[in-house]
């Protein structure tokens, strides 16, 4: 399983060299930089089921109850998403937004990512699910959040701001107490393939999910509304 746990390691660092991570700087206004946001609501609004579901699926007692417990530790973010984007944006999204066009790379990656969980799959794998998506998280949430702290937004925002940040690292315990147990355990060889190929579909969703962001035409957020935020919050 070490091997696996340094399979991810290696994807998280080569997903920190994506071109989206470029345009996260502080010389830009908070909207421009942002523009994205909305065409990450369909996976925000996933996320929650894809824990469910692959919480339920484990059967063993010790690795369900962490599963739960990581469950329980992200409820609630999607909310903190939602606010951030009322404040950026100057309005609610609307229900049929995230399937607009713009929001296509989104989709596609989250149902990859959905489709992951629903598939008959080993319980050491669900785990290794989970550190994957985690892995994702603080590549993205560490940079973001120190760029609108930065900028002076941290304490206006939630989910893009040191606050998730904080949640995140609080995770770290729990990631840890997962990890050493997973150290512990030996897999077949036909196991071991099966999990780096996971953690491969994982960040391959996300690789495209990102370059969907770049591409997008983020006209859901003008550079001036992050600018206006900046200056009537101040």
């Amino acid at each position: 399983m070490r091997a696996v746990l340094k399979h991810i390691r290696v994807r998280q660092s080569r997903f920190q060299a994506h071109p989206l991570f470029d345009e996260l700087r502080p010389d830009r206004p908070l909207g421009e930089m942002l523009a994205f946001a909305p065409r990450l609501s369909f996976w925000v609004m996933c996320f929650q089921d894809v824990l469910r579901l692959n919480a339920q699926r484990v059967k063993d007692p010790e690795l369900a109850r962490l599963m739960r417990r990581h469950r329980a530790e992200e409820r609630g973010h999607d909310h903190w998403f939602f606010e951030d984007l009322a404040l950026l944006t100057g309005r609610s999204l609307t229900l049929d937004e995230p399937w607009d066009l713009a929001h296509e790379c989104t989709r596609d990656a989250s149902y990859a990512l959905l489709a992951e969980v629903l598939r008959p799959m080993d319980d050491r794998l669900r785990v290794v699910l989970v550190l994957a998506l985690e892995s994702t998280s603080h590549t993205f949430f560490s940079r973001v959040s120190s760029v609108t702290q930065a900028l002076g937004a941290g304490k206006r925002l939630k989910y893009f701001s040191g606050h998730h940040m904080e949640a995140e690292e609080q995770h770290e315990v729990f990631e840890a107490q997962m990890e050493a147990m997973l150290n512990g355990i030996e897999l077949s060889p036909a196991l071991r393939a099966e999990a780096l190929g996971l953690v491969d579909r994982v960040y391959a969703a996300f690789h495209s999910m990102f370059d969907g962001l770049c591409a997008g035409p983020g006209a859901h957020l003008a550079a001036v509304s992050g600018r206006a935020m900046l200056s009537t919050h101040a």
